[in-house]
């Protein structure tokens, strides 16, 4: 199996003080991400990230449904998990807050709400792993020099095929592993690997030892990830994470447009005049599609 590279992002590699500036990790993020912005039972996730500041330990990996006992509330909105258990959820959220951090001051993944974008993903609620996908061979895999097609037809119906760089994105989303599947086992590998470094989930690690995780992830020198690999679910968290802090609320993300705000972005906007559009200090807040929808209405 093989899936599509893209460069990653380094995560911040240290436990961050109080004291440290939070702006040149996030610059580099927000440098970086341009390029990429071109079944368990249900649970809460809120149970699993709420503000209290408790994440859910290892006996809340069991699938449950949602009900007032195990209901919790993320802000002020309770907002049920359609795809994740309580203990995935809270091991997505851990790893995105890590790859994106943040407060409440100066909001980060956690705040944003990024894994209820990923959830809802893969969940089919936004539509966003629904699209075709190829899980039969050959499958791309970025190389400038061909493979023969006598070694190709020898590596059996999922053989692979040789692409430049430019031309792999052209591929779309092939693999033997759903994205769902991809999720699964990936979050299993991470608390796997946690366990053999610091006997612990991810969920309970410090900041700093997260950090190290999430480095060996992206540095694929991570052990006991055997399809994906450290470095490719490394790529999907990060690039997840990116749709969740800058797509339309709409879609499970982007909670309060956090990250709109963050980067300047207006959002929908139904027109500019003419002079708006010449002055090179105007600005306005950002709008969600349903705000500009639901203004158009009065």
């Amino acid at each position: 199996m093989t899936e599509p590279e893209h460069e990653p992002i380094a995560a911040d590699n240290q436990e961050r003080p109080a004291t440290r500036p939070r702006g040149v990790t996030r610059r580099l993020f927000l440098q970086r991400s341009t390029a990429t912005l071109a079944s368990a039972g249900a649970a809460t996730i809120g149970t699993a990230i709420a503000l209290d500041g408790h994440s859910a330990t290892a006996q809340d990996a069991t699938p449950r449904a949602a009900s007032p006992a195990h209901a919790g509330m993320l802000g002020t909105e309770e907002r049920p998990a359609a795809f994740f258990n309580i203990h995935e959820a809270a091991t997505v959220d851990a790893l995105v807050s890590r790859i994106f951090p943040g407060s409440a001051d100066d909001p980060g993944a956690h705040e944003a709400g990024v894994v209820f974008y990923i959830d809802r993903s893969l969940s089919g609620t936004n539509l966003g792993y629904t699209k075709k996908t190829y899980t039969q061979g050959p499958f791309p895999v970025v190389s400038e020099e061909p493979v023969p097609v006598e070694a190709a037809s020898n590596l059996g119906p999922y053989h692979y095929v040789s692409v430049s760089a430019e031309q792999n994105s052209r591929y779309g989303f092939q693999s033997v592993l759903s994205p769902q599947e991809i999720y699964r086992r990936g979050l299993e590998f991470v608390d796997a690997y946690a366990q053999s470094q610091f006997q612990k989930n991810f969920v309970d690690l410090d900041p700093g030892q997260q950090d190290s995780i999430l480095t060996d992830m992206e540095a694929d020198t991570v052990t006991g990830f055997d399809g994906p690999s450290g470095k490719s679910f490394f790529t999907w968290l990060r690039n997840d994470t990116i749709e969740g802090m800058f797509g339309d609320p709409m879609y499970g993300g982007n909670r309060d447009l956090v990250g709109w705000t963050l980067i300047g972005y207006p959002g929908a906007q139904r027109q500019y005049t003419p002079e708006e559009m010449q002055d090179p200090n105007f600005s306005r807040p950002p709008q969600s599609l349903a705000q500009l929808m639901a203004n158009e209405g009065h």
